[in-house]
């Protein structure tokens, strides 16, 4: 039985410059909106996260790229807003 080498990990990801799916003008959608709707601002890299667990299935360990994606992206979002509540915006 031949030896071979294991597969190499993927790079690790930069999201400095990494432009996330969030709308430019989903801050006007979100103050027009209703009360009880819910609005994802990261629906993209949430879907594609859930996406590669179904592929991998369930492994967690397999998507850390997609979950970190996910995670950078509710942050930025999360910070975007705590700023335009600050500043009397939102």
């Amino acid at each position: 039985m031949p030896l071979t080498k294991p597969v190499p990990p993927p790079p690790k990801p930069n999201f400095d410059d990494h432009e996330f799916s969030t709308p430019a003008d989903f801050n006007d959608k979100f103050k027009r909106k209703e009360t009880t709707k819910y609005m994802n601002p990261c629906a993209v890299e949430e879907k594609q996260s859930m996406k590669c667990l179904d592929k991998n299935n369930y492994d967690k360990s397999k998507c850390d790229y997609f979950f970190h994606q996910y995670k950078e992206c509710k942050k930025r979002w999360l910070e975007e807003r705590r700023k335009l509540r600050r500043a009397g915006q939102l």
